[in-house]
């Protein structure tokens, strides 16, 4: 069968594990919940706990895990984490491996940038040696990969794409910066965009839709009133469109590469802002790079990140 890997994927709310074939096969998946709001502690004690029970009876080469925040990946520590409670430069592989045990080798990534990798390797961009994913979610992930390899930059930051100046005097987003990407392309800026939309007195069904629901159905909302033809809906997805196409047309300028990967839970939306996207960042890339690149959908969903993961263990033991 060859080796095998384990790859995590550390959520807000649930932890995800996988045994990972060489060839990118999942053979058995894992959750459990992770308990982030409980501190760092209890995701590293769950986590734990997933491991242990994914490996049982198999030959693991070592584990890989991506978990959202800033990584110092040379020295397995968490420097920063806005979902989880209490990190603060957190020793999380020494941690870990106190916990499974040194038999097992321990790599940590960024969560985005282990969904690069996973599309990267078995997923949309088999075939290609450069792309960007865009992680379209609560926020907005990154993740780049240049001549088949991460990119990390210089202090592991990189691929910080959701904080991409869109508009300079524009909403303030969470970053304390003003203009992002984040703050016109994710699940924080649409509910921002129905808040202020709701405060005027415009016609559209979302008015009667969002009433006693939670703020976490409120993207869906609006797909579904897009769907119907309601003006406003539509309007907030021109706009989400418009800034992710500015921001793809900068990406591409800047990097020339093969492709643009879409990813995340609001890709679920594809049809009503990927037109546009196209449209504008057409219009502001450059010539031959905007015309090269492909524009896609993720083709892993969930998986990539958990598959990105277990390809950072088969490469740093030199595996494949």
């Amino acid at each position: 069968m060859g080796k095998i890997a384990i790859g995590c994927d550390i959520g807000g709310t649930n932890l995800r594990g996988a045994l990972i074939r060489e060839d990118g096969h999942i053979i058995k998946r894992q959750s459990i919940l992770s308990e982030a709001d409980k501190g760092i502690d209890f995701v590293v004690k769950n986590l734990a706990n997933l491991i242990q029970q994914t490996i049982k009876g198999d030959d693991i080469a070592g584990v890989g895990i991506g978990i959202p925040g800033i990584i110092d990946s040379s020295k397995g520590i968490l420097t920063q984490a806005p979902n989880i409670n209490n990190v603060n430069n957190y020793p999380l592989r020494d941690v870990l491996i106190e916990k499974i045990g040194e038999s097992v080798p321990v790599f940590i990534e960024n969560d985005a940038n282990c969904v690069a990798i996973g599309e990267w390797w078995v997923g949309a961009g088999k075939d290609v040696k450069s792309l960007i994913i865009l992680t379209l979610g609560t926020g907005v992930g990154g993740g780049i990969i240049l001549n088949g390899d991460l990119w990390n930059g210089a202090d592991g930051m990189a691929g910080e794409i959701g904080h991409i100046t869109i508009y300079p005097d524009g909403a303030k987003c969470n970053c304390g910066n003003f203009g992002c990407l984040e703050s016109y392309a994710s699940a924080g800026a649409i509910r921002r965009m129905v808040k202020q939309g709701l405060e005027t007195d415009l016609e559209t069904i979302i008015r009667e839709k969002v009433k006693n629901t939670s703020k976490e159905r409120i993207p869906e909302i609006v797909r579904e009133a897009a769907m119907q033809e309601d003006k406003f809906a539509l309007w907030i997805w021109d706009e989400f469109g418009k800034a992710l196409g500015i921001a793809i047309a900068n990406l591409v300028n800047l990097l020339n590469v093969e492709m643009v990967v879409i990813g995340g839970g609001l890709a679920n939306a594809w049809e009503l802002f990927i037109d546009r996207a196209k449209k504008e960042a057409k219009k502001r890339g450059l010539r031959a790079p905007i015309k090269r690149v492909k524009i896609v959908k993720s083709v892993l969903g969930d998986d990539a990140g958990i598959l990105g993961a277990g390809y950072l263990v088969f490469k740093e033991e030199g595996i494949i």
